[in-house]
Parts: C-alpha cells; sequence; structure tokens
C-alpha cells in the first residue's frame, strides 16, 4: 500500500469520490433489496462531514473513501467505498482506521455502521475487523465497533 495516500476530501472531489462509490457497490446496484442511491449527496457529505480519500500516484488518483458523520451522541461510518479493482491492498482498512481515529479523538467510546445483510463480503470485512451485530431491521444490519 506503499503508494496510497490518504487525505481529507475537498469539494472539487466529488466526482470522482462519487465514481469510486458507484464502481464498488457496481455489482450489487440493482440487485439488492432496499439498496439506496448509495453516490447520491456525495457533494454534501464532503461539506458538511468528515471524509478522506485514498489515491494512487502523482495524479491522485481517488480510488476509495470513508464517510464518518460525529454527532454529540454517536460517531458513525456513513459509507466506505473502494474501488474494485484496487480491493484487497488495505485501502479500506487504512480508510478506516483514520475514521476510528478521528471518532476516538472526538470522544466517542463506540462507533455504528449499518451495512445491507445480503453483501457478505462486506459484512466479512467488518466482522474480521472487530464490528459487532448489535441489531437488524428488515435488510440493514447495525454494526457497532469500541474505540480503544
Amino acid at each position: 500500500m506503499s503508494d496510497i495516500m490518504i487525505r481529507p476530501a475537498r469539494a472539487d472531489d466529488a466526482a470522482a469520490f462519487e465514481a469510486v462509490v458507484r464502481a464498488a457497490y457496481g455489482p450489487w446496484i440493482g440487485r439488492l433489496e432496499g439498496l439506496p442511491d448509495v453516490s447520491a449527496g456525495i457533494a454534501g457529505e464532503i461539506a458538511d462531514h468528515h471524509v478522506w480519500l485514498a489515491s494512487t500516484g502523482e495524479a491522485d488518483t481517488i480510488v476509495g473513501g470513508i464517510v464518518l458523520h460525529v454527532s454529540a451522541e454517536e460517531a458513525r461510518i456513513a459509507n466506505l467505498a473502494v474501488h474494485p479493482d484496487c480491493g484487497g491492498r488495505g485501502i479500506g482498512r487504512a480508510l478506516m482506521g483514520v475514521a476510528l481515529a478521528a471518532a476516538h479523538r472526538a470522544g466517542h467510546r463506540r462507533i455504528a455502521l449499518a451495512t445491507h445483510r445480503d453483501m457478505t463480503p462486506t459484512l466479512r470485512f467488518y466482522r474480521n475487523d472487530g464490528w459487532e451485530e448489535v441489531g437488524r431491521e428488515g435488510v440493514r444490519i447495525f454494526m457497532e465497533k469500541p474505540l480503544e
């Protein structure tokens, strides 16, 4: 992963991050019941929340990103996406590490997320990273992880 850089997102990164999100969720779009438009609102996320992007090379090509919502009540991963051409390189874990550290610095002891019950590779990734299922509602699985 030595050629990967992680940095805060800028407003002009919205289109590139949207493309990564669409590619990452591509196999699931239109196939999974209840899957929302996962690339909608990326510009607003960048403007209103914590968003970090993973990029490669001198061209600063965006290959992944994570969106963290932090409030007084909770810290929550709203989206994590890695371009499928770059999977298995530790990019998702690196992005997650940045978000977990930010949530911890904000004073939270746990972090939350929701995912789709049928996205088994995603569920496996989270479970292998220490996330625990804390509830279900329809097609959504709610997970939490303690912050150290």
